[in-house]
């Protein structure tokens, strides 16, 4: 059958090319994820397409969110269940708990696109309190459960893809931050570890 099969992974010839273009799908996925999210792109739309610029926020949270489902419908069937199936559900849960946590701070249908976006304020209360990126924090215990819930190279691959962009991600976004807030971010950097409360 050209398969073979040791804890949980599965080597098949035959889906050596879907794990390339996968892999290939969650690395544009990040990038795109990032350079819409970088201000120079918004300045540029919004200063290209001012009547279209109010639905910005609208279109790139609809491209995060059928892009990252499309991704999941492809890889989550190339995986197989793990024995270990309680712990990673339950590490899973815990990481949309902090991911749902994150989202508390911000108004949700500011953060949408459905309401205009106000005047920028740094959020340092609730999950910021603890880490300055509680989004990524939760993401990384949630995939980090779906891998023990389901692993295998694709499950694997994806996880170690998105532990790169996430810190790559993380710096954009610091950098990003500071030119906002300045000083003020500068201080509360200083108080709050990054992507791993009191740890990093």
């Amino acid at each position: 059958m050209g398969i073979f099969s040791q804890k949980g992974f599965s080597f098949d010839k035959n889906r050596t090319h879907m794990h390339g273009f996968l892999i290939s799908g969650w690395l544009f996925y990040f990038f795109l994820h990032s350079l819409l999210a970088s201000l120079k792109v918004k300045k540029y739309f919004s200063e290209t397409f001012p009547g279209l610029n109010p639905y910005y926020r609208i279109a790139y949270n609809i491209i995060a969110i059928v892009g990252l489902g499309i991704l999941l419908t492809f890889t989550l069937p190339l995986a197989s269940l793990s024995a270990d199936t309680f712990i990673g559900s339950v590490i899973t849960g815990i990481g949309l708990l902090f991911i749902v946590l994150a989202f508390r701070a911000f108004n949700l249908r500011e953060f949408l696109g459905f309401q205009t976006e106000t005047k920028s304020e740094l959020v340092v209360t609730g999950m910021y309190h603890f880490v300055r990126h509680p989004l990524y924090f939760g993401t990384m215990i949630f995939i980090a459960g779906l891998y023990l819930l389901m692993p295998s190279r694709m499950m694997l691959s994806v996880l170690v893809i998105s532990y790169v962009y996430i810190w790559i991600g993380s710096r954009l976004e610091e950098r990003k931050l500071r030119a906002l807030f300045g000083e003020s971010y500068t201080t509360y950097a200083k108080k709050v570890k990054s992507l791993i409360p009191y740890i990093y």
